[in-house]
Protein backbone atom coordinates (compact mmCIF):
# COMPACT_ATOMS: atom_id res chain seq x y z
CA UNK A 1 0.00 0.00 0.00
CA UNK A 2 2.83 2.40 0.74
CA UNK A 3 3.78 2.62 -2.92
CA UNK A 4 0.58 4.53 -3.66
CA UNK A 5 1.81 7.28 -1.35
CA UNK A 6 5.53 7.34 -2.18
CA UNK A 7 5.04 7.21 -5.93
CA UNK A 8 4.23 10.94 -5.73
CA UNK A 9 7.71 11.72 -4.32
CA UNK A 10 10.39 12.87 -6.77
CA UNK A 11 13.43 10.66 -7.43
CA UNK A 12 16.92 11.91 -6.51
CA UNK A 13 20.50 10.66 -6.70
CA UNK A 14 21.67 9.74 -3.21
CA UNK A 15 25.02 8.47 -1.88
CA UNK A 16 23.59 5.81 0.43
CA UNK A 17 26.89 4.23 1.50
CA UNK A 18 28.94 7.47 1.51
CA UNK A 19 31.29 5.91 -1.05
CA UNK A 20 30.69 8.28 -3.96
CA UNK A 21 28.35 5.84 -5.74
CA UNK A 22 24.97 7.44 -6.43
CA UNK A 23 21.77 5.44 -6.25
CA UNK A 24 18.34 6.46 -7.50
CA UNK A 25 15.95 6.82 -4.58
CA UNK A 26 12.75 8.53 -3.55
CA UNK A 27 13.28 11.85 -1.76
CA UNK A 28 11.70 10.77 1.51
CA UNK A 29 12.97 13.86 3.33
CA UNK A 30 10.12 15.83 1.82
CA UNK A 31 6.95 16.20 3.78
CA UNK A 32 3.66 17.94 3.19
CA UNK A 33 1.17 18.12 6.04
CA UNK A 34 -1.26 20.96 5.30
CA UNK A 35 -2.67 22.82 2.36
CA UNK A 36 -3.49 26.22 3.81
CA UNK A 37 -6.65 27.88 2.54
CA UNK A 38 -7.44 25.06 0.10
CA UNK A 39 -7.44 22.55 2.91
CA UNK A 40 -9.55 24.75 5.14
CA UNK A 41 -12.01 25.31 2.31
CA UNK A 42 -12.87 21.61 2.39
CA UNK A 43 -15.80 22.49 4.70
CA UNK A 44 -13.39 22.35 7.70
CA UNK A 45 -12.96 18.54 7.60
CA UNK A 46 -15.32 15.87 8.73
CA UNK A 47 -14.81 13.38 11.54
CA UNK A 48 -15.17 9.64 11.81
CA UNK A 49 -14.60 6.78 14.24
CA UNK A 50 -12.33 3.94 13.13
CA UNK A 51 -13.93 0.58 13.81
CA UNK A 52 -12.15 -1.99 15.93
CA UNK A 53 -9.46 -3.60 13.80
CA UNK A 54 -10.20 -1.54 10.66
CA UNK A 55 -7.06 -1.13 8.55
CA UNK A 56 -6.17 2.20 6.91
CA UNK A 57 -6.94 0.89 3.41
CA UNK A 58 -10.29 -0.56 4.51
CA UNK A 59 -11.18 2.77 6.12
CA UNK A 60 -10.19 4.68 2.98
CA UNK A 61 -12.36 2.33 0.93
CA UNK A 62 -15.35 3.19 3.12
CA UNK A 63 -14.73 6.94 2.91
CA UNK A 64 -13.44 7.38 -0.65
CA UNK A 65 -14.26 4.12 -2.37
CA UNK A 66 -10.50 3.77 -2.96
CA UNK A 67 -8.26 1.96 -0.47
CA UNK A 68 -5.10 3.47 -2.00
CA UNK A 69 -6.05 6.90 -0.61
CA UNK A 70 -5.43 5.79 2.98
CA UNK A 71 -2.48 8.21 3.17
CA UNK A 72 -4.85 11.18 3.16
CA UNK A 73 -5.51 10.41 6.83
CA UNK A 74 -1.81 11.03 7.55
CA UNK A 75 -1.95 14.45 5.88
CA UNK A 76 -4.61 15.90 8.15
CA UNK A 77 -4.16 14.11 11.49
CA UNK A 78 -1.20 15.37 13.48
CA UNK A 79 -1.07 12.27 15.68
CA UNK A 80 -0.45 10.12 12.60
CA UNK A 81 3.22 10.43 11.66
CA UNK A 82 4.28 6.81 11.08
CA UNK A 83 2.42 3.64 10.16
CA UNK A 84 2.39 2.36 13.75
CA UNK A 85 0.40 5.44 14.87
CA UNK A 86 -2.74 3.96 13.32
CA UNK A 87 -5.12 2.91 16.13
CA UNK A 88 -4.73 -0.70 17.21
CA UNK A 89 -7.53 -3.21 17.53
CA UNK A 90 -8.59 -3.86 21.13
CA UNK A 91 -6.87 -7.25 21.00
CA UNK A 92 -3.59 -5.81 19.69
CA UNK A 93 -3.78 -2.92 22.17
CA UNK A 94 -3.82 -5.35 25.09
CA UNK A 95 -0.79 -7.14 23.66
CA UNK A 96 0.95 -3.77 23.23
CA UNK A 97 0.24 -2.86 26.88
CA UNK A 98 1.59 -6.20 28.09
CA UNK A 99 4.81 -5.63 26.13
CA UNK A 100 5.27 -1.99 27.14
CA UNK A 101 4.49 -2.47 30.83
CA UNK A 102 6.10 -5.82 31.41
CA UNK A 103 6.96 -6.91 34.92
CA UNK A 104 5.87 -6.56 38.53
CA UNK A 105 6.06 -3.31 40.49
CA UNK A 106 7.42 -3.68 44.02
CA UNK A 107 6.04 -0.72 45.94
CA UNK A 108 7.70 1.05 48.85
CA UNK A 109 5.74 3.19 51.30
CA UNK A 110 7.88 6.28 50.56
CA UNK A 111 10.18 7.23 47.69
CA UNK A 112 13.21 7.59 49.96
CA UNK A 113 13.10 3.84 50.44
CA UNK A 114 14.28 3.35 46.86
CA UNK A 115 16.19 6.57 46.11
CA UNK A 116 18.54 8.82 48.04
CA UNK A 117 18.39 12.44 46.88
CA UNK A 118 18.57 12.11 43.08
CA UNK A 119 20.39 8.77 43.13
CA UNK A 120 18.81 5.35 43.00
CA UNK A 121 19.63 3.00 45.84
CA UNK A 122 19.30 0.07 43.47
CA UNK A 123 21.16 -0.88 40.31
CA UNK A 124 19.38 -1.45 37.03
CA UNK A 125 19.49 -5.12 36.14
CA UNK A 126 20.39 -6.35 39.60
CA UNK A 127 18.62 -9.31 41.14
CA UNK A 128 15.99 -8.45 43.75
CA UNK A 129 15.07 -11.11 46.31
CA UNK A 130 12.26 -11.31 48.87
CA UNK A 131 13.59 -12.15 52.32
CA UNK A 132 10.67 -14.41 53.27
CA UNK A 133 9.17 -15.59 49.99
CA UNK A 134 12.57 -16.01 48.29
CA UNK A 135 10.87 -14.72 45.16
CA UNK A 136 13.26 -13.08 42.70
CA UNK A 137 13.21 -10.64 39.81
CA UNK A 138 15.56 -8.27 37.97
CA UNK A 139 15.22 -4.48 38.27
CA UNK A 140 14.25 -2.81 34.98
CA UNK A 141 12.70 0.45 36.23
CA UNK A 142 13.21 2.50 39.40
CA UNK A 143 10.57 5.20 39.76
CA UNK A 144 10.51 7.42 42.87
CA UNK A 145 7.44 9.27 41.58
CA UNK A 146 5.31 6.22 42.26
CA UNK A 147 7.61 4.64 44.87
CA UNK A 148 8.23 1.41 42.99
CA UNK A 149 10.93 -0.79 41.57
CA UNK A 150 9.77 -2.76 38.53
CA UNK A 151 11.22 -6.24 38.15
CA UNK A 152 10.87 -8.75 35.33
CA UNK A 153 11.56 -12.46 34.94
CA UNK A 154 9.87 -12.97 38.32
CA UNK A 155 10.23 -16.35 39.92
CA UNK A 156 7.92 -17.08 42.86
CA UNK A 157 5.50 -14.67 44.55
CA UNK A 158 6.59 -11.70 46.63
CA UNK A 159 4.86 -11.11 49.96
CA UNK A 160 3.64 -7.81 51.35
CA UNK A 161 5.59 -6.84 54.46
CA UNK A 162 8.75 -8.73 53.62
CA UNK A 163 12.11 -7.11 52.96
CA UNK A 164 13.30 -7.04 49.36
CA UNK A 165 17.05 -6.87 48.85
CA UNK A 166 19.26 -5.95 45.90
CA UNK A 167 22.02 -8.51 45.31
CA UNK A 168 24.52 -5.95 43.96
CA UNK A 169 23.64 -2.75 45.80
CA UNK A 170 22.71 -4.66 48.99
CA UNK A 171 20.02 -2.02 49.53
CA UNK A 172 16.61 -3.03 50.84
CA UNK A 173 13.12 -1.79 51.67
CA UNK A 174 9.95 -3.16 53.19
CA UNK A 175 7.50 -4.24 50.52
CA UNK A 176 4.38 -2.12 51.01
CA UNK A 177 2.47 -3.72 48.11
CA UNK A 178 3.04 -5.15 44.66
CA UNK A 179 1.09 -5.27 41.37
CA UNK A 180 1.51 -5.85 37.67
CA UNK A 181 3.30 -2.82 36.25
CA UNK A 182 0.44 -2.16 33.82
CA UNK A 183 -1.93 -1.79 36.79
CA UNK A 184 0.20 0.80 38.59
CA UNK A 185 -0.70 4.53 38.47
CA UNK A 186 0.21 6.56 35.40
CA UNK A 187 -1.26 9.67 37.01
CA UNK A 188 -4.06 10.76 39.34
CA UNK A 189 -7.10 12.93 38.66
CA UNK A 190 -7.90 15.51 41.34
CA UNK A 191 -11.29 16.93 42.35
CA UNK A 192 -11.07 19.56 39.59
CA UNK A 193 -10.36 16.94 36.93
CA UNK A 194 -6.71 17.92 36.63
CA UNK A 195 -3.95 15.37 36.10
CA UNK A 196 -1.25 15.07 38.75
CA UNK A 197 1.42 12.62 39.85
CA UNK A 198 1.01 13.66 43.50
CA UNK A 199 -0.82 11.00 45.49
CA UNK A 200 -3.95 11.81 47.45
CA UNK A 201 -6.33 9.15 48.73
CA UNK A 202 -9.27 11.22 47.43
CA UNK A 203 -7.92 11.32 43.87
CA UNK A 204 -8.89 8.91 41.09
CA UNK A 205 -6.15 6.60 39.89
CA UNK A 206 -5.50 6.28 36.16
CA UNK A 207 -3.38 3.18 35.60
CA UNK A 208 -0.80 2.65 32.89
CA UNK A 209 -3.15 0.28 31.09
CA UNK A 210 -6.09 2.69 31.30
CA UNK A 211 -3.92 5.53 30.03
CA UNK A 212 -2.81 3.53 26.98
CA UNK A 213 -6.36 2.43 26.21
CA UNK A 214 -7.55 6.04 26.32
CA UNK A 215 -4.77 7.13 23.96
CA UNK A 216 -5.71 4.40 21.51
CA UNK A 217 -9.42 5.19 21.78
CA UNK A 218 -8.71 8.88 21.14
CA UNK A 219 -6.66 7.93 18.07
CA UNK A 220 -9.72 6.21 16.62
CA UNK A 221 -11.40 9.59 16.07
CA UNK A 222 -9.97 10.91 12.82
CA UNK A 223 -10.32 14.03 10.76
CA UNK A 224 -10.76 13.32 7.09
CA UNK A 225 -11.03 15.30 3.91
CA UNK A 226 -14.60 15.12 2.55
CA UNK A 227 -15.06 12.91 -0.49
CA UNK A 228 -15.80 15.81 -2.84
CA UNK A 229 -12.39 17.39 -2.14
CA UNK A 230 -10.17 14.30 -2.13
CA UNK A 231 -9.13 14.54 -5.80
CA UNK A 232 -8.30 18.23 -5.37
CA UNK A 233 -6.11 17.48 -2.36
CA UNK A 234 -4.32 14.59 -4.11
CA UNK A 235 -3.46 16.91 -6.99
CA UNK A 236 -2.32 19.65 -4.61
CA UNK A 237 -0.15 17.19 -2.70
CA UNK A 238 1.43 15.88 -5.90
CA UNK A 239 2.26 19.41 -7.05
CA UNK A 240 3.69 20.48 -3.70
CA UNK A 241 5.81 17.38 -3.09
CA UNK A 242 7.43 17.72 -6.50
CA UNK A 243 8.33 21.40 -6.17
Amino acid sequence: MATNYFRHFPTIDYDINKDGVLHRAKDLFRQVRVFGDKEESATGYEFMHVGDGDRPDATASKVYGDGTLYWLFWLVNEHLTVWSDWPRSNFMQEKYIDRKYIGTALVAEVSTSIVSSADSKFTMGEKITGSTSKATGYAINIDPTFNHVVVNDVQGTFQTGETVIGSKSEKSFTLYSFADYKDRPHYYIDSEDNKTTVYNAAYTVKTNAEHERELNDDAKFLKYIPLGYSHQIVKEFRDLIRE
